[in-house]
C-alpha cells in the first residue's frame, strides 16, 4: 500500500512538473529589423505563454536589436560582438535561458498561438518525451500552404535520410539538449538536423513525440542556405558517415552508407528537376546505381528515372539529327 501510495505521490509530481512546464523560446536574429517584431509577438500572444524569451542578435548591422529591445519583460536581448553564425546565436541564448524546456524560432519565422500549449499537453501524454515537434505551413511570398508532417513512426528510418521536422517546430528538454551539447557549430545548414541525429543516437527515437498540427509558420526567402540545392546536398553528404549511420556496424553500416546516399541523390534530383536543372538525370541515375533494389521509401523512383531520360532524349535527339 505504501508502495503504492508513493508511485501515486511520484506522478502527481510528476504531471505537476509537467502541466508548469517552463519554456525558454530562443531567436537568434541577422538583419531581421523587417521580421523580428512579428517573431516576438507570436511568442506574447500564445495561449501558454512562454517563461521567457531570449533574442540573440547576431551582430546585425541594422535595427534588429532596437527593434528587438523595445519588447518588455519577458524578452531579453543578448548582443553578440561579431557575428558568429546561427548555431553559435542559439547556444549562446540557450545559456542565458533558464527555462527547463527550449523552443527555437528563426527571426523571419512565427508561431500559431496553440503552439507551447499543445507542445505541453504533448508532454503530459508522453513523459518518456526528451522532444516535441509540430506540423508547419511553408509561407513563400504571402502564400501558406501546408508542409509534409511526418509522424514519430517514421523517423525510424527517415532521421537518417534527412531532417524530418523544422527547427521553429520543436520544443526540447533542456538537459537532452545539455546532453548532447547543443547546435554544432561546424555544420552549416544541416546543425539542426545534426543535433537532432544526436538526440536520436542517445535517446533513441521512441523519445521523440509529435503534435500534428501545423503551428509554426516557416518563410521561405530567395536565396536562403535552404534552398541553394547543391549547397545544402553537399553539407546533407557529409553527415553520411559522421551522424546518419549511427548504431550501425560492419556489412550493417556499408549497406546503410549506401542507401542514405542513394536517398540523398534521389532527393536532390527532384529538386533539380524543379529548377530545370540538366543535372537531375545524373543525379538520379546515381541513386539508381548506389541501391537498384526495389526500395519502399523511394517508390516512384524507377517511374521518374524513365520519364527523366524520356525528357532528356526527346531534348536532345533534335540536335543529333542530320540536318538537310
Amino acid at each position: 500500500m505504501k508502495g503504492r501510495f508513493n508511485r501515486y505521490m511520484h506522478r502527481l509530481e510528476w504531471i505537476k512538473g509537467r502541466s508548469s512546464m517552463k519554456i525558454s523560446v530562443i531567436i537568434p536574429a541577422w538583419n531581421a529589423e523587417r521580421y523580428i517584431a512579428k517573431a516576438i509577438e507570436s511568442c506574447l500572444r500564445q495561449t501558454f505563454p512562454p517563461h521567457e524569451i531570449v533574442v540573440v542578435d547576431d551582430a546585425s548591422t541594422d535595427s534588429t536589436a532596437e527593434v528587438a529591445e523595445s519588447f518588455p519583460s519577458p524578452v531579453q536581448v543578448i548582443r553578440l560582438a561579431e557575428n558568429m553564425g546561427v548555431s553559435v546565436a542559439r547556444n549562446r541564448g540557450v545559456q542565458a535561458s533558464t527555462g527547463d524546456w527550449l523552443a527555437f524560432l528563426d527571426a523571419d519565422d512565427w508561431f500559431l498561438p496553440e503552439k507551447l500549449d499543445a507542445q505541453r499537453r504533448c508532454a503530459l501524454e508522453h513523459e518518456h518525451a526528451v522532444l516535441i515537434y509540430t506540423g508547419f505551413l511553408s509561407s513563400l511570398d504571402g502564400v501558406e500552404s501546408p508542409a509534409r508532417f511526418n509522424p514519430p513512426t517514421v523517423l525510424e528510418p527517415m532521421l537518417r535520410y534527412n531532417c524530418a521536422f523544422h527547427v521553429g517546430t520543436v520544443a526540447l528538454r533542456r538537459d537532452a539538449f545539455d546532453a548532447v551539447g547543443g547546435f554544432d557549430s561546424s555544420h552549416k545548414g544541416t546543425e539542426d538536423w545534426d543535433l537532432w541525429l544526436r538526440l536520436a543516437a542517445r535517446y533513441s527515437v521512441q523519445a521523440i513525440a509529435a503534435v500534428p498540427e501545423p503551428l509554426a509558420v516557416y518563410r521561405t526567402t530567395p536565396g536562403s542556405l535552404s534552398s541553394n540545392t547543391m549547397r545544402m546536398f553537399k553539407a546533407k553528404a557529409g553527415m553520411i558517415d559522421g551522424r546518419c549511420l549511427y548504431g550501425t556496424t560492419c556489412v550493417s553500416r556499408r549497406l546503410w552508407r549506401r542507401r542514405v546516399s542513394a536517398f540523398q541523390h534521389y532527393d536532390v534530383s527532384i529538386a533539380l528537376r524543379a529548377e530545370r536543372s540538366p543535372l537531375d538525370l545524373p543525379f538520379i541515375l546515381k541513386s539508381v546505381v548506389l541501391w537498384p533494389f526495389p526500395w519502399s521509401d523511394m517508390p516512384k523512383r524507377y517511374k521518374i528515372a524513365a520519364f527523366m531520360i524520356k525528357q532528356h532524349l526527346l531534348k536532345y535527339l533534335p540536335m543529333l539529327s542530320p540536318q538537310t
